[in-house]
């Protein structure tokens, strides 16, 4: 009667003592550091107990077994402290390494272990370990064959865990799905969604995928925007609105700058591709929004329309010879334009009708007026002569190119580029 009265005893004091640590586990942190040795601690002080109420049952093999325990409670509460100090003071404190979850944890297992077959060794010297490691091979080949899928996520974790190709907070992409790591555990990934949906993919389903990491090597990512736009507006005039249009948008860095690049030419646009940096993927949606909204509202400023994905039959007569000066009647000059593509006064336009030469230079009275300071004050002429639009250089400070080529007198055709200081302009005729 006493004996079953002690049983009882011990089991109610051993059940409090497991209430009691794991209430306080939820409070104190070094209590859930250390949750495994004093769960330990808890069996061992119970069954010391029991065998000092109990004296017919202090034998040789009880006190051996007492033996055992405190000496592995007392190992491994050494070596928790030990792994709290490396793990959570020396990599994360000090060398500041965000270490994966599934490390310490694994770690400390393995220790453990350890820790049990040669204590049981030191204590037992004629315990035939080694029976009991095949035992425990076979059960662990029974076990491995019934909680394969299990194993496998736990194996494929712990391979996640130590090569890192995505880390807590990475942006991932994972076949169809994409999304920010919220936590790795020893069987799962969690990802959370663009909807804020709690996404989760086994660990071996991880391993196998091809997984896009947006983070990695830097969080900056690079956004594509694409617009088919008509085939009779000048390139260089459509990059500089593209560009304008990524200026100001939220979310665009300035640097890497934005570029815009010509993508083919198809049967009713040329199709360009606005290409910008952003530095938070998950707002690239919003971005890209922002952008061809952007995009709109300039192409309509400037009288540009995006072409629907039309064919047009067109019948024209053959063109008309054109009159040359002196067979009988006076060529009237070609309307033309000087656009500045780059320089400060980008985007503006100078429109040229023959009426009289126009000046271009830093002087308020040119027809076209720069603020560019390598520019003279009257830097160039336009006129019309002979028949054609001539470029004559002013006698300026530092010259004028045409085409790349120092020019001070020359016969403009379409497209050529004048460039003088760090402006350039394009004749259109």
């Amino acid at each position: 009667m006493l004996t079953n009265l002690t049983v009882l005893g011990s089991v109610a004091v051993v059940s409090l003592l497991i209430v009691v640590i794991a209430a306080l586990q939820k409070r104190f942190f070094w209590v859930r550091q250390l949750a495994f040795p004093l769960y330990v601690a808890a069996g061992v002080a119970t069954l010391e107990i029991f065998s000092r109420l109990q004296p017919a049952y202090q034998a040789e093999a009880v006190r051996r077994v007492l033996g055992w325990a405190w000496l592995f409670l007392g190992l491994i509460t050494i070596f928790r402290l030990l792994g709290l100090y490396l793990f959570d003071v020396h990599l994360t404190a000090k060398r500041e390494l965000r270490l994966p979850p599934l490390l310490p944890a694994v770690t400390m297992t393995l220790v453990y272990l350890v820790t049990a077959f040669v204590t049981l060794r030191l204590t037992f010297p004629k315990l035939d370990v080694t029976a009991l490691v095949a035992t425990s091979a076979v059960t662990s080949l029974v076990l491995g064959l019934a909680l394969q899928p299990i194993l496998g996520n736990f194996f494929a974790g712990l391979v996640i865990s130590i090569e890192k190709p995505y880390r807590i907070n990475d942006w991932i992409k994972v076949g169809e799905q994409e999304g920010r790591v919220a936590a790795i555990t020893w069987r799962t990934t969690h990802l959370r969604t663009r909807d804020n949906d709690n996404l989760v993919i086994p660990n071996s389903k991880m391993a196998d995928e091809r997984v896009l990491n947006y983070y990695y090597p830097h969080p900056v990512h690079r956004e594509k925007v694409r617009v088919g736009l008509p085939y009779g507006e000048p390139p260089y005039r459509v990059r500089r609105i593209l560009l304008d249009c990524a200026a100001g948008v939220p979310g665009v860095l300035d640097k890497p700058a934005p570029d815009v690049l010509l993508v083919s030419f198809d049967p009713s646009a040329i199709l360009y591709e606005l290409r910008v940096w952003i530095d938070d993927i998950a707002q690239s949606h919003h971005i890209a929004s922002d952008l061809r909204a952007r995009i709109w509202e300039e192409l309509r400023r400037e009288g540009i329309e995006i072409p629907y994905p039309i064919q047009t039959l067109e019948i024209t007569r053959p063109p008309r010879p054109r009159l040359e000066a002196g067979d009988g009647e006076t060529a009237g000059p070609r309307p033309a334009r000087l656009y500045v593509a780059e320089g400060p006064e980008r985007g503006r336009s100078l429109a040229l009708d023959g009426a009289g030469p126009a000046t271009v230079g830093r002087s308020r009275s040119c027809a076209l007026p720069l603020s560019d300071p390598n520019v003279s004050k009257e830097h160039l002429r336009l006129s019309w002569e002979d028949g054609a639009w001539v470029m004559a250089d002013l006698g300026s400070s530092k010259g004028t190119r045409v085409n790349g080529k120092p020019a001070e007198r020359e016969v403009l055709r379409p497209f050529d580029r004048i460039a003088v200081g760090d402006t350039v302009m394009i004749f259109e005729s």
